[in-house]
Order: C-alpha cells, then structure tokens, then sequence
C-alpha cells in the first residue's frame, strides 16, 4: 500500500489524528518502527501494543517540541506544494551557528539527511588503505564499518576502568591515522570527557601527527548535565580537518525526520561534502529544526526530565545491586553481569525490548536506552524479575 498524502497528514496529526501521534511519528526512526508493506500501518499497531516497551533504539520518547509540531502543521497545511525558498540552504545553517555559538557562522555548516552520512563522509574523505581509523572500543561502530568497507583498517583503544574513552591511548594510535573518532558523550557506554581534555587531545594529535583529521561526535551532548562537559565548536573553527557531528535525532527529537550537521572550518567541510552524498533536506525537516532552535525552553526541560528519569532508573538499578556507568545521555551502560543477548531475550518475552550487543562488553553489559518515566516504572519491574531471580 503506498503512502498517500491523505495518510501522511494524518500522521501528523492534521485533521483528526488516530492511534499514531505526530510525536511519536517524528520522534521515532527505523529503530523502533517494524516496517511492513505499509510503514504507517506497521508503525500504529505498534504504537498500540501497550505491552511492549520499547527501549532498544536511541531516540526520543517524548518527540519534538510543542513550536516543532506547530511548524510541522502550519507547512504541510500549503506549502509543501510549491518550491519557494530553499529554508533547509538559506535559513537552517544561520539557525544553527546562532544556537551553537562559539563563533560559527553558517558557512562553517554542513548539512545532512541525518548524521549518519556525516560520519561516512568524514571516513570516506579522510581514510584510506594507508591511513586508518582510530576509535574507541566499545565506541560508536558505524565509523568502523564504513573504514572496512574501503579497505582501511580501524585501530580500535579499549575503554579504561571507568569506561571513559582513554584519550591517552587514542592519542598514540593516531599517530600516523586518517581520521580520529571520538565520541562525546561516547555510545554506548555513556561517559564523557570534559572540554578542556578534548581540547589537550585535540592539540596533542595535531601536534604530533598534523595530516590526522579529528571528528567529536556530539549526537547525545544536549543531554549531559555535566558542566564540563561542552562542544568543541571553537576547536573545530581553530584547526583545519577537525569537525564535530551533531544530530537532531536525539534531544530534538526528529528521528524520523532525519537531520544532522557538521560544523568546521569551510576547507574540512568542503573534503566532506566531496566525499559522500549528504543527501537533500526537505522543507518539513528544515523548518521543524529552525522551531526548534529558536525554542531554547524546551530544550531545558527536555535535559530534565531525561536526568530525572536518569537518576530513577540508575538508583533502581543500584538498589538491587547493579552498576551503571556515569551516564551524560539518554541511555544507560548497565553491568547486568550476564550476556547482554540473554538479559534481552528475558526481557524482550515480558515486553521489553532493550539494545543489542556491544563488542568487546556483550558477556557483562547491556545498553538500555531511556523511555517515558511511565516506561521505565514497568520497565524497571520487568529487570528487576530478570535479575532478581
């Protein structure tokens, strides 16, 4: 069955919206949606099924913000009709410079149709057969697939004790690299460096092995609440083939609409755009993004209530016994002290259903990504039969 406007409006929830909210339809990716025949119909009998929790993707519960939804409305009511201005090329990177700060323009921003392709473009334009990859393990892998794919090979760094990325390491395995991948917050285990080490690590690479190039991934930094914890935009505009990757999946809340940047001087931007296709914004997506960044209160209650429901799901964790690494985002890295595929079977036959394996940790750890505060009471009671017994 295709997907007709009729259907789509709806799905928004313009004139009269059924059993799938446009929250739930922009706040949700592939992750969570059992795609059929037909996505939308596949998508609302799985909004219905009450019993099932699903926390197995890193999205957003909650779906964008109130003035999101607003634009979403007020765009798809007339105008998606008609070309008119390119709002994603002329309006969307202005938006995002003034929200980030630090000195970016919109000139020192990319756009792409979800980060994903950022982060291939950055492998693609800096890694080659010659010049691996350094990252973190366990770390974010799409970076490592891509750098196999094209024959490159991925110098992998465990974590240390804390499961904190270990920059010194990181450090020595680029010498002589293509590109860096550091994730902060990292995925999956939660954790954090603070600005000040990115920025030692960041001139101790460049430093020692000047032609290394250097992506921070930021996708989950909206949520940390650590306040050493800040973006390394002002690295990214001080050095050449140094970037940062954001996304407006997580925080934000648009992962179905897909949309993510990168931010650097105009020459790296340029090697990424060369490298890989980015794909191209639609009017929807930009103008639901500008909503958004121009909407700074809700961008503060959503890092709230995620924290409150951090700090819940943590201690009832640590009140049956089990540790949870120092989350900054909107999962948890739980030592479940069993495989990780076991605990998610268990879990996944009572109606929950958590994240997959993350090598080398998939014996102890599992990820558990954070839900409504509704969703976590009855997820929370679901583990605690699991480990418990």
């Amino acid at each position: 069955m295709s997907l007709s406007r009729r259907a789509f409006v709806r799905s928004l929830g313009v004139g009269g919206a059924g059993a799938l909210s446009s929250t739930w339809v922009v706040g949700r990716n592939h992750e969570a949606l059992a795609w059929g025949p037909d996505p939308l119909e596949a998508a609302r009998q799985a909004s219905t099924q009450q019993d099932v929790i699903r926390i197995s993707g890193n999205e957003n519960a909650r779906g964008p913000g109130k003035a999101a939804l607003d634009a979403l409305h007020n765009v798809i009511s007339g105008k998606v009709g008609r070309y008119g201005r390119n709002v994603a090329r002329d309006d969307l990177p202005k938006a995002i410079a003034r929200r980030v700060g630090h000195g970016l323009t919109a000139e020192n921003i990319l756009t792409s149709t979800g980060s994903s392709f950022i982060l291939a473009a950055g492998v693609r334009a800096y890694v080659s057969e010659s010049k691996p990859l350094v990252n973190g393990s366990p770390s974010y892998g799409a970076p490592n697939r891509t750098a196999r794919t094209i024959g490159a090979s991925v110098r992998e760094i465990p974590v240390d004790a804390n499961l904190k990325l270990d920059l010194d390491g990181m450090a020595e395995a680029a010498n002589g690299a293509g590109l860096v991948f550091l994730c902060n917050p990292n995925n999956p285990t939660a954790t954090t460096h603070s600005l000040d080490n990115v920025s030692a690590f960041i001139r101790r690479v460049k430093s020692n092995s000047p032609d290394t190039a250097i992506l921070v991934d930021e996708a989950y930094i909206e949520y940390a609440t650590d306040t050493t914890v800040e973006t390394a935009a002002a690295q990214a505009l001080e050095y050449d083939d140094v970037f940062i990757a954001r996304t407006f999946s997580k925080a934000y809340g648009m992962a179905g609409l897909r949309l993510g940047y990168a931010a650097g001087r105009p020459a790296t931007l340029a090697k990424l755009n060369a490298a890989w296709g980015l794909g191209d914004l639609n009017i929807l997506t930009a103008t639901a993004a500008i909503a958004s960044l121009n909407e700074p209160d809700h961008m503060v209650a959503e890092r709230e209530e995620n924290s409150r429901i951090r700090e819940f799901t943590i201690d009832a964790f640590r009140e049956m016994g089990y540790e949870a690494s120092d989350s900054q985002t909107n999962f948890l890295f739980v030592n479940v002290r069993q495989p990780a595929a076991e605990f998610r079977d268990a879990a996944r036959e009572q109606g929950v259903m958590v994240g997959r394996d993350f090598p080398p940790m998939e014996q102890t750890h599992a990820r558990i990504s954070l839900g409504t505060m509704e969703e976590m009471e009855r997820a929370m009671e679901v583990f605690r039969k699991i480990l418990e017994t």
